[in-house]
């Protein structure tokens, strides 16, 4: 089974500065085969704020030609409140997102394998969804078969037990609480988007790995984390038991930072 990994396209109804790198990835989508297409979220510019990027994210997905399954990004449904108080994860931003992309929440079984989709988004919020999905979450591991896990925020940049990493990934308590889940099950991949790089690493046997965005990279507004600031996507080709992940980088794509532009797309 070969699945491809895109994510942080950043699409917008009214700001076109990385329209070239979404046509370039959209026309590169269209050319591959795979068994399935996956998006790790932050799908809209700013979706959590205008509903109009949200139905043009819909759009470029329609595009495609071929079903892609997607979690939500802060971009798309909010976050935590003391990430972002102005945007917090709320019904009305989930209610939209399932109304317009689909499941915030998934699985499927695939060719030997439980793919699992995360919203990543929740966790740490106290919002009544948080627990409903540790819930699911607990359930939809008790499979004999490997398991993938896609969300959109990395559960940590260096290390399992590091401190809060504030805005670059998932918050400790919640971090704790979905590895300790995971333990239950045979995870072998944990893939996620967010931070605008790629990285791969194994840890106590589990692969992680960052996917890159489609849209823009970041420069000096991010602190060092350890990837590669360049655009992409990743290719999974699973075995019957393995999972080996590559960065492909397709036609067409250039390194624009979101610096230049920032102010305007993110005026506060």
């Amino acid at each position: 089974m070969r699945l491809i990994q895109i994510s942080d396209t950043h699409v917008s109804a009214s700001h076109h500065f990385f329209a070239a790198n979404l046509e370039a990835t959209a026309n590169w989508l269209r050319s591959q085969e795979a068994s399935l297409f996956i998006h790790t979220g932050d799908l809209g510019m700013d979706a959590a704020g205008q509903e109009v990027d949200l139905y043009a994210s819909r759009d470029w997905l329609a595009g495609l030609g071929a079903p892609i399954h997607c979690v939500p990004g802060n971009h798309d449904v909010g976050d935590r409140a003391e990430i972002n108080s102005r945007q917090p994860v709320n019904d009305d931003r989930l209610g939209l997102w399932r109304d317009a992309i689909g499941p915030d929440r998934w699985l499927m079984d695939q060719q030997g394998w439980r793919l699992i989709g995360l919203n990543a988004m929740l966790l740490g919020t106290d919002h009544a969804e948080e627990e409903a999905q540790y819930a699911w979450f607990e359930k939809a591991l008790e499979t004999d078969l490997p398991v993938a896990l896609f969300l959109h925020k990395p559960l940590f940049i260096d290390a399992a037990d590091e401190p809060p990493r504030g805005y670059w990934s998932v918050a400790p308590p919640s971090r704790q609480r979905v590895m300790a889940l995971m333990r239950s099950a045979r995870v072998k991949l944990v893939a996620s988007g967010h931070l605008h790089m790629h990285r791969q690493q194994v840890v106590d046997g589990i692969s992680y790995v960052w996917c890159p965005a489609s849209s823009f990279v970041c420069g000096e507004s991010q602190e060092e984390l350890g990837g590669e600031r360049r655009l992409g996507a990743v290719v999974h080709d699973f075995g019957v038991d393995t999972v080996e992940s590559q960065f492909l980088r397709p036609d067409g794509l250039d390194d624009l930072k979101i610096e230049p532009v920032q102010r305007i797309l993110y005026p506060r």
